[in-house]
């Protein structure tokens, strides 16, 4: 089992004999012909910034499979359909699961209520008329990928009753995302180890985010938070084992 940190959102999981990535949104330093064959891919909502317009290209790699929400695996479906056969792309709603090999993965609800600042901005760089609403988040043998996601108690509610080890929660504090006090105080409530903070790093010249993993370190240690905070650079990896996280 690991995590590596593959930018913004995007995770590359290792688990139970599976790669699964998540949101992969893939730029330099990453050269995705050098990742892992992905074998199945998931997909929180449809922002150009979770790397659903490179469905083709990671199909044409992997030969993978997709989970998205449902509205966006419909658009999926559709938009690739001379590239991309229907049954590769799942449709996966809240509180649904299904298993990929062993692996149990759950979509549960995350919330993204885009301002019009940030709709302009999505709408000017995607290009793209893929969904963005519903928001998934994803469970998966103790492993929590928020999604685009502020804080709410719904989530924290629909997780009450996993076991996760290791959190990843966005931290950026802009264009709908959670703050680093958001994030830590869902991480403490759903009980995680760990929290990896991610949804920080700018996008383009224009995109950028209020905090960065600093303030999220900070505020923890504050806190006396019994999290550990995991800052994670571009292309590190994560043993569930290591303890190369802040002692809060």
């Amino acid at each position: 089992m690991s995590i590596t940190f593959l930018g913004h959102s995007a995770f590359h999981f290792e688990v139970s004999n599976l790669n699964i990535f998540v949101d992969p949104y893939l730029r330099a330093p990453v050269d995705p012909t050098k990742l892992p064959k992905g074998h199945v891919v998931l997909f929180s909502h449809g922002h150009f910034d979770c790397g659903v317009l490179g469905s083709a290209k990671l199909y044409d790699m992997w030969d993978c499979q997709f989970v998205a929400p449902e509205p966006l695996a419909k658009w999926m479906r559709k938009k690739y359909r001379k590239r991309i056969p229907p049954e590769a792309i799942i449709p996966l709603n809240h509180n649904q699961s299904i298993y990929i090999g062993d692996v149990k993965i759950e979509a549960v609800p995350a919330h993204h209520p885009l301002n019009r600042l940030g709709k302009t901005i999505m709408t000017v760089f995607a290009r793209s008329s893929a969904p963005a609403k519903p928001v998934n988040g994803y469970v998966f043998d103790g492993y929590y990928h928020a999604g685009a996601t502020i804080y709410t108690p719904a989530i924290a509610q629909a997780l009450r009753d996993h076991d996760i080890h290791t959190a990843c929660i966005p931290i950026g504090g802009k264009y709908a995302t959670a703050s680093p006090k958001d994030a830590l105080r869902l991480a403490e409530e759903i009980k995680a180890e760990r929290l990896v903070p991610m949804h920080w790093q700018p996008l383009l010249d224009q995109v950028f985010f209020r905090y960065q993993p600093s303030d999220l370190m900070r505020l923890a240690k504050t806190n006396r938070s019994e999290v550990k905070v995991c800052p994670l650079a571009i292309g590190e990896t994560l043993l569930p084992q290591e303890n190369a996280c802040l002692d809060s």
